[in-house]
């Protein structure tokens, strides 16, 4: 790494600013202490959560499309200029993801500012400390667009062979992955309350599979571009590595989708979710003569493990939990590894890192289940779903 190149400091001084910023912000507005209290939560109507919620849905499709048609023209032009990339379509089609979330977090506080400024309510804390989600929304898209700068000056630093693991890639991804997390707790406020499925538990699986969508695009699709091992990623690490980044992804995905619906099939709804878009932005790239992608490896298989298996026919919370990521890592090899094997622009596969891969996977999905489930229990709330 040139860390004697005045773009790198450059580069790393704008994204710490941006992400310290951010942090201000967040602790300003949801924990610094204040003379008065919120009032109560300020849930939007069903039908402006299902408006958000949709826009927001549409962001998160932008982005995964203008994010591989980018990668698509980089490989066909052979060009990643400091800036001269700044306003060619598919970066135009990223921004337009960005000015949609924040146009609908703005709009989305307005409504709760307004009733609130009326009530003589002037602290803003309050008003997005009424509405969380909200709040982060608007924190999140704000940090998308300050970090676009930060991006160009990294794409200067690292020319041809910029990692999609640069920090704006990184930083970019999370707060969309925010944002889409986010527009899920909206549904869940909205959620009629009951054991009928309702609208709302078919449309949480949805959205997370886009939201796994915007994962993929930093996490796994440098090994997807048909470069082989030019790219920096596969370049500079094991093959398992690639295996490894995907299933810690989709079995985060999938665990938090199963806790935050009743609907059995959650977590393959998910996974299908994920790889329809996938292969429906592969048709659009191969029909405009673009670069089109290897599909992420396949989770499928445990996807459907983890809807097949009565998981709460299993007292114990720690069996259970070992059993899921084991039934998940089972599924997830058993037909992920083989297609990635036979794919000739990958490093070959050893017998080593088959076993690496493996293990790795399931060790990673143990320490994810936690997560996912404190992540399940602060979004959906005495809601949650016990499997």
């Amino acid at each position: 790494m040139p860390i004697n190149d005045p773009l790198f400091w450059q580069g790393l001084g704008f994204s710490t600013a941006n992400i310290l910023l951010i942090v201000l912000a967040l602790w300003w507005l949801y924990w610094s202490p204040t003379k008065g209290r919120a009032g109560q939560p300020a849930a939007p109507s069903p039908r402006l959560a299902a408006g958000l919620a949709a826009l927001l849905g549409l962001s998160a499709i932008q982005l995964t499309a203008g994010a591989l048609w980018d990668a698509s023209m980089h490989i066909l032009t052979g060009q990643i200029p400091a800036g001269a990339d700044f306003l060619w379509p598919p970066h135009l089609m990223i921004y337009s993801s960005f000015l949609i979330s924040l146009i609908v977090a703005v709009g989305s506080i307005g409504l709760v500012a307004i009733p609130a400024w009326r009530a003589g309510e002037r602290d803003p804390r309050l008003w997005a400390r009424r509405n969380p989600y909200l709040g982060a929304v608007a924190l999140a898209s704000l940090y998308s667009l300050l970090a676009i700068p930060g991006d160009a000056l990294w794409h200067a630093l690292y020319g041809i062979d910029l990692t999609a693991w640069s920090p704006p890639h990184v930083m970019i991804i999370v707060s969309m992955c925010t944002v889409m997390i986010c527009a899920v707790g909206v549904l869940i406020q909205v959620r009629p309350a009951g054991p009928k499925l309702n609208a709302v538990d078919y449309a949480i699986p949805v959205l997370l599979g886009l939201t796994l969508n915007v994962a993929f695009i930093v996490g796994t699709v440098e090994w997807e571009l048909g470069v082989g091992q030019g790219s920096t990623l596969v370049r500079t690490n094991p093959i398992w590595v690639y295996p490894l980044v995907g299933g810690a992804l989709a079995f985060f995905t999938l665990v938090l989708a199963k806790r935050l619906t009743s609907f059995r099939w959650a977590a393959t709804m998910t996974a299908v979710t994920f790889f329809a878009l996938r292969g429906l932005i592969s048709i659009g790239l191969a029909l405009t003569h673009n670069v089109v992608p290897y599909l992420p490896p396949l989770f499928i298989g445990g996807a459907l493990l983890l809807d097949v298996i009565p998981w709460e026919r299993i007292q114990s919370v720690w069996l259970r939990g070992l059993s899921m990521a084991l039934a998940f890592t089972a599924g997830y090899a058993l037909v992920a590894l083989p297609v990635l094997a036979v794919r000739a622009h990958l490093p070959r596969f050893s017998d080593s890192d088959f076993a690496i891969a493996v293990a790795t996977t399931l060790a990673i999905s143990l320490a994810l289940l936690p997560v996912a489930r404190f992540a399940g229990q602060r979004l959906a709330g005495e809601k949650i779903h016990s499997s």
